[in-house]
């Protein structure tokens, strides 16, 4: 088999070491034999940097590294030769204090490279006497600027660091209007996760195109399945055979696993990452979500109270997608640019498009939902760790008992001051409602969260919130030889839970199942703060 480019950023590299590469040629020529500015999000590991590098040695023209790819075997693309400047924001460090001055080394650097001498302070000054000093040597400049947005992602938690930080980028991208117009720019390609409406690139660059959503670069990174099934061929039957399982089942489980990853709602692609580490070692794992996931998005899901469960389905228009601010983080639209949710579904119509907004993998989707669990609960992923597997073990062999003391473990010792009555989340009270009644609400929801995460992260089937013909039932669960049906109190018992399942014959539409069908009713106290008393019975 073909060695992996795992890791490996630099196109250079991978060509000369004869390593395994998916041709993206045919969107990179298409791209830049019709376009000369560009700019593209997309999450982080997903071949950002590898693309920077493809188009700097394009333009530095060095042809022998494409000549058996589609750019250089089936196009009259010229290969020549231009001055590249390369800015890769993410080599600058975690958390640059002092982007500005690392920015002018950067600038002083490629001047003396090119035998300039630039005087000024200002780090626009500089930028724009760098380019026309290149430009005025022959041709005009190719600039390839990657992850610009990392000195302001580092510090969304430091509101005034990330401003002076923004201000820097606004002040180094500012001449770039004014560059192109004068002819001194031959191609700009910037890279990045997120896009903000407040660095100038923006605004100021009238014909800059925004590739982050559009059809010429839906495939432009990632994998699809017919390049996975076409250049993978001698993984894949490994996989196979290593799993000993059929290739059609093999390519379904990597399928659910990793790809999913949408911009249309059509094309779904591979995180190239996670992929490619599944290929290495060959173990179904959260390769992508380790890797840095920061805690600041997880937090946020709980500080914001949003939902966990609505992250699964989530309905948007076009105008979702439009740059944000930083002084306003969405944190579903954070959540959308970084990766952990895309596009599921897409409808356009003359009224507008409409989308569907997800999970895209059971990698994503499991690691979220574990983290979440972690962030809510603040426990240990030690502790959170044992008990989710303790109580999939008891659902599987039909031990309620098992569940609700893992349970109880996973609620324990949870301190005062963290739960939702004493985080300021009290919305107002409109209708002038009692505020116990409120409150009681509140922790309502805060139990049913907790419950859904955990249910969610199991591998069986998990129903919450089942709508039924006399009501709604709070959760079910199947395994392949039980069916429980989980009704939930708050400051009751839970006898009177079970009741409420039999009243309102919750049970019947499972009367020809050869399943053991489980009635269980959970109580919860909120002086207590954790499961009070449970009940279950066997349906008959």
């Amino acid at each position: 088999m073909r060695k992996l480019p795992l890791g490996k950023q630099n196109f250079r590299d991978i060509r000369e070491n004869n390593l395994l590469y998916v041709d993206k040629t045919r969107q990179i020529y298409n791209l830049v034999t019709t376009g000369s500015l560009y700019f593209l999000s997309r999450p982080r590991r997903f071949g950002k940097s590898l693309l920077i590098s493809k188009l700097r040695y394009l333009f530095e023209g060095k042809k022998e590294l494409f000549q058996d790819l589609y750019i250089g075997k089936q196009t009259d693309y010229a290969f020549e030769e231009y001055p590249v400047l390369q800015f890769n924001f993410a080599k600058l460090g975690h958390k640059v204090e002092n982007l500005e001055e690392k920015m002018q080394r950067l600038i002083l650097g490629y001047a003396s490279e090119y035998g300039l001498i630039l005087n000024s302070t200002s780090l626009s000054e500089n930028f724009t006497e760098l380019v026309k000093g290149i430009a005025k040597q022959g041709k005009p400049v190719v600039l390839l600027v990657d992850e610009y947005d990392k000195p302001i992602i580092d510090f969304f938690t430091e509101y005034e660091k990330a401003k002076v930080n923004q201000e820097v980028l606004q002040s180094f991208f500012s001449p770039l209007k004014d560059l192109d117009s004068q002819g001194h720019l031959h191609f700009l390609f910037i890279t990045g996760v997120s896009k903000f409406s407040r660095v100038s690139l923006f605004s100021d660059l009238n014909n800059l195109t925004d590739l982050s959503k559009a059809p010429v670069a839906n495939d432009l990174l990632g994998i699809t399945q017919e390049e996975l099934e076409r250049d993978f061929k001698e993984h894949i039957n490994f996989g196979a055979t290593h799993f000993n399982i059929s290739k059609e089942v093999f390519l379904k489980a990597i399928k659910d696993w990793y790809n999913g990853y949408s911009y249309d709602g059509k094309v779904t692609l591979y995180n190239p990452f996670s992929i490619l580490t599944f290929f290495t070692h060959y173990v179904f794992d959260n390769y992508w979500f380790e890797t840095g996931t920061p805690t600041f998005l997880v937090e946020s899901i709980r500080e914001q109270y949003v939902n966990p469960k609505e992250l699964e389905y989530i309905k948007v228009d076009n105008y979702f997608f439009n740059s944000f601010s930083l002084e306003h983080l969405d944190i579903v639209g954070l959540l959308y640019q970084t990766g952990y949710l895309t596009i599921k579904e897409a409808t356009f119509s003359m009224s507008g498009s409409k989308y569907v907004l997800g999970y895209p993998n059971i990698e994503v989707r499991h690691s979220m939902i574990y983290n979440l669990t972690q962030a809510y609960t603040y426990k240990t992923k030690s502790i959170i760790s044992q008990a989710m597997v303790r109580m999939q073990e008891g659902l599987q062999e039909g031990d309620i008992d098992i569940f609700i003391e893992q349970l109880k473990i996973i609620l324990s010792d949870i301190s005062y001051h963290l739960h939702p009555s004493n985080k300021g989340r009290q919305k107002k009270n409109k209708n002038k409602e009692n505020k116990e009644d409120v409150l009681f609400r509140m922790w309502e929801g805060y139990f049913q969260t907790i419950i859904y995460l955990i249910t969610s992260y199991m591998d069986m089937t998990v129903q919450t919130e089942v709508t039924k013909h006399k009501g709604r039932l709070d959760l079910i669960a199947q395994t392949n030889d039980f069916i429980y049906l989980m009704e939930f109190k708050l400051n009751e018992k839970a006898e009177n839970a079970i009741e409420q399942i039999r009243n309102r014959e919750y049970a019947a539409v499972y009367r020809n199942t050869t399943k053991k069908v489980f009635l269980v009713g959970v109580n919860f106290s909120k002086e207590e703060r954790n499961v009070e008393d449970w009940d279950w019975e066997i349906w008959e």
